[in-house]
């Protein structure tokens, strides 16, 4: 069995950069990193940011125990053979691409990075032999998991090998501090990029790079207004089916019932086309 643990990360006014990072790996994979990650944290629960801030679990370690664990974490994530994939968006520039639709369904950004990244990683679960079903675990978030798991219920009917529903846990897994600590990586790479890019890339950022098994896609402005035109341009004359169907059915207008219907509407076309 293959398993993907994710989670996501944002800057700290939740307004420059959001992420999501997925880590992939086999049984055995897992069970070797959770014993050095168990070993190193002695029960502690990591969480990435409070680690750097000194927060929540890590109020009262000093600055430099807590950064020589970061490090540490770190070195482990990267020495073990788990590979990981990230997509980060920047949200000012998706605000200024679609300022209505962002208005109104404000956490767009998450979805899009969210599909990318169970995207890639179930292309890559595919490459290994032999082929093994794989199972997505991401962090729990009570306001975004109904609409993610509709997403990713929409995907699994054209990849065999996906289990037919993504679960959700908390922070006590230790796949899901893993995957935080990947996301957080690739949010503050992506924030110094836009930002300020004569920032040195951080330690961590570049011990995990470097083993040349942590890939990620930076969606720029620009690429986010060639997406929103490609998708107005398909959403022509959809509305009113939309529109039609959301009150045939008496349902609200919302991001889920969008997404249903998009689902609904992608497998009937698919069985026509079969």
């Amino acid at each position: 069995m293959l398993s993907v643990f994710g989670d996501e990360s944002h800057d700290e006014t939740n307004s420059r950069v959001f992420a999501v990072g997925g880590l992939l790996g086999s049984s055995r994979d897992w069970e070797s990193f959770r014993e050095k990650w168990g070993e190193r944290l002695g029960g502690t629960v990591f969480h990435a940011a409070d680690c750097e801030a000194g927060y929540g679990d890590f109020r009262g370690m000093g600055e430099a125990e807590r950064k020589q664990l970061h490090r540490d974490l770190t070195r482990i994530l990267a020495d073990s053979k788990l590979m990981g994939y990230g997509s980060a968006i920047d949200l000012a520039g998706c605000r200024e691409a679609a300022p209505s639709s962002i208005a109104r369904f404000p956490d767009i950004p998450y979805y899009d990075c969210f599909i990318k990244t169970v995207k890639y990683l179930s292309d890559l679960a595919a490459h290994f032999i032999p082929r093994e079903r794989v199972e997505f675990t991401f962090d729990q978030h009570k306001s975004t998991e109904y609409n993610a798991g509709l997403l990713y219920a929409w995907i699994a009917q054209y990849v065999t090998d996906m289990s037919e529903k993504v679960s959700f846990c908390t922070r006590r897994e230790p796949g899901i501090q893993a995957a935080d600590l990947w996301a957080r990586e690739l949010m503050k790479r992506y924030d110094a990029h836009l930002h300020n890019r004569y920032i040195n890339p951080r330690p961590q950022w570049l011990t995990l790079v470097g083993t040349k098994r942590f890939r990620y896609k930076f969606t720029l402005k620009g690429d986010m207004v060639g997406q929103f035109k490609e998708a107005e341009s398909r959403a022509d004359g959809l509305e009113e089916e939309y529109e039609a169907w959301r009150t045939k059915n008496a349902l609200v207008d919302n991001l889920s019932n969008r997404f249903r219907h998009a689902a609904m509407r992608d497998w009937s076309k698919d069985e026509k086309d079969n």
